[in-house]
């Protein structure tokens, strides 16, 4: 039977092409499912005087699914196909958004949210894996840095539709199930040249955090520092004395940074060591949480330092994935990305209670403080995995 890696290589430029079409359009569906859902159902519920607490702990429902399901997908990929799989997915999370609106309770969101994490979480291993599969060494951080692209892109919708449109009524909810029925298009074009997995893994998916500590890890800090600040930043705006309208810029700002700077990124660790470039963003990760209680004092100071480590801390995304895809192949890759979305979702888990929390003890400067001790944490970790490589090189 032939394997994944060998599917892939068989591929002509025009496959390819299309290949990397439903992959964009199946990272688009996540990024815009969660940039839109995210604020607004963090905003509606702020309305409705819910303690961030249990915001946080509400926002933390697709996280929890993706727990649930990922050790689960590619086992599943192995009895229907991979095209039929994504379809599902994306019918289902167009299902969910307007059902957010018609149910307008918090007790029934949390599992709406839990089925919606579901298919969420089912469009992006599959996405990620197939991305890396399509790269070669020579770019791929490149291409992993178009797919962070559009992963950032799909979750800058969310503030501008918050932006132009408002969170009142059904329209923003109607948006994105829209946008996600519209991706659909290009899966069922490409849908006979999706992976599919053929192997057994060498490694269970927990033992990646030893095998591969930084690289996986990358995923836990990064979803815990996304999560957090789409979830709690416009709270955090709000009660530091800004508007409705400046909370929804500032993540917009943010995002920016997020899309702008993906693809320099890619592209140096495509020429520099992966692990330096990603010791540099995991610097700037815990440098920009830190300060900003500091910054967030002058909107002209917080808006540039948003734009600036929302786009390098973001590199931990991309590095971290490449980082995988330089590692390993085949059933290893498949089960290196379903790892670090399993890890990237336990960030998007623990971040928003954990700053929820903090900012109930200490309102509102709770949430950096949070925020910064993990980014510090993960800070340690790259830097002993840098520095033990570099005395390898030494060594040889």
């Amino acid at each position: 039977m032939v394997g994944v890696a060998e599917k892939v290589q068989e591929l002509t430029p025009r496959q390819r092409t299309i290949s990397l079409a439903a992959v964009i359009a199946c990272i688009t569906s996540v990024g815009i499912g969660m940039g839109v859902s995210i604020p607004l159902l963090a905003i509606l519920l702020e309305r409705q005087g819910v303690s961030s607490t249990l915001i946080g702990l509400n926002t933390a429902m697709p996280s929890l699914a993706t727990l649930a399901v990922t050790p689960f997908i590619a086992p599943l990929l192995r009895r229907i196909s991979t095209g039929s799989f994504l379809l599902i997915c994306l019918v289902t999370s167009a299902i969910c958004m307007p059902l957010y609106f018609v149910f307008n309770n918090i007790w029934i969101w949390f599992p709406l949210r839990f089925i919606n994490g579901l298919a969420l979480t089912g469009l992006f291993v599959v996405s990620e894996f197939w991305i890396n599969q399509l790269a070669t060494d020579k770019n791929r951080g490149f291409l992993i840095g178009i797919y962070g692209t559009i992963l950032s892109a799909g979750f800058a919708v969310g503030p501008i539709v918050l932006l132009t449109i408002g969170p009142d009524g059904i329209v923003p909810f109607l948006i994105v199930s829209v946008l996600t029925l519209v991706s659909s298009i290009p899966i069922i074009y490409a849908r006979k040249l999706a992976p599919q997995v053929t192997e057994k893994p060498s490694h269970g998916l927990l033992a990646f955090l030893t095998v591969a500590p930084a690289a996986t890890l990358a995923g836990l800090v990064y979803g815990a520092t996304e999560t957090n600040m789409f979830n709690m930043l416009p709270i955090y705006a709000l009660r530091v004395g800004l508007t409705e309208n400046l909370a929804a810029l500032i993540l917009t700002i943010f995002a920016a940074g997020n899309v702008i700077f993906q693809i320099p990124i890619g592209l140096a660790s495509d020429r520099f060591d992966r692990r330096t470039v990603l010791f540099i963003c995991a610097g700037f990760g815990f440098a920009g949480t830190a300060l900003l209680p500091i910054v967030s004092q002058n909107i002209w100071v917080f808006l540039p330092s948003l734009f600036i480590f929302g786009g390098v801390v973001v590199g931990m995304y991309t590095v971290g994935l490449a980082l995988l895809g330089e590692r390993f192949k085949g059933a290893d890759l498949a089960a290196a990305n379903s790892a670090f979305v399993l890890m990237f979702s336990t960030g998007g888990l623990l971040g928003p209670p954990i700053a929820g929390a903090a900012m109930d003890i200490w309102d509102p400067h709770g949430l950096a403080i949070a925020m910064a001790a993990i980014c510090g944490i993960y800070l340690l970790v790259v830097g002993w995995r840098w520095s033990d490589s570099k005395s390898r090189e030494k060594l040889e």
